[in-house]
């Protein structure tokens, strides 16, 4: 059976949503720069938040308009990894970690999985989980876009700058 995870970006970028071209360009927490990679979750409110921590000060009534992707990947392609599972310093909210990005590609190469599920730096008290899908995966083909959506954010939400 099939798996459900959410990933939200700019509408003006929908047709790399599986590409990972944007991790590949700035890199990530858990990848270098030049390898592609795609930032998913399982919820779209975990998703949410994991999109907002990165927005540096920029106060969400500026963002362009966003889009909440859901995409189907095969359930039996996603390695599942819990926070024991992780390196001393994963969460690390200040910095990342030096070899994070090292040591996921060494969990892809070893499970020789299309997915890896991790928990969130942001909730890691929550059962939600980021899913890191590996766009060269030869599975990653069967990967598809269900739905896409306009994303309106609630105006009750504080800005980003109350959020630092």
């Amino acid at each position: 059976m099939p798996a459900t995870v959410y990933r939200f970006q700019t509408d003006s970028h929908r047709d790399t949503i599986l590409d990972g071209i944007g991790a590949q360009l700035r890199g990530g927490r858990w990848n270098v720069r030049g390898r592609p990679l795609i930032y998913t979750a399982t919820t779209p409110e975990l998703c949410f938040l994991e999109y907002i921590v990165h927005l540096e000060g920029t106060p969400l009534s500026d963002l362009p308009p966003l889009i909440l992707c859901e995409i189907e990947i095969p359930d039996d392609a996603i390695t599942w990894l819990d926070a024991a599972d992780l390196p001393s310093g994963w969460n690390n909210t200040q910095v990342s970690p030096a070899g994070l990005p090292q040591f996921m590609d060494a969990q892809f190469r070893q499970h020789g999985t299309l997915g890896i599920a991790l928990p969130s730096v942001v909730v890691p008290l929550s059962p939600s989980r980021n899913v890191l899908i590996d766009p060269l995966h030869p599975t990653s083909v069967q990967c598809r876009v269900l739905r896409i959506e306009p994303y309106p954010i609630d105006p009750r939400l504080p800005t980003a700058t109350l959020l630092a």
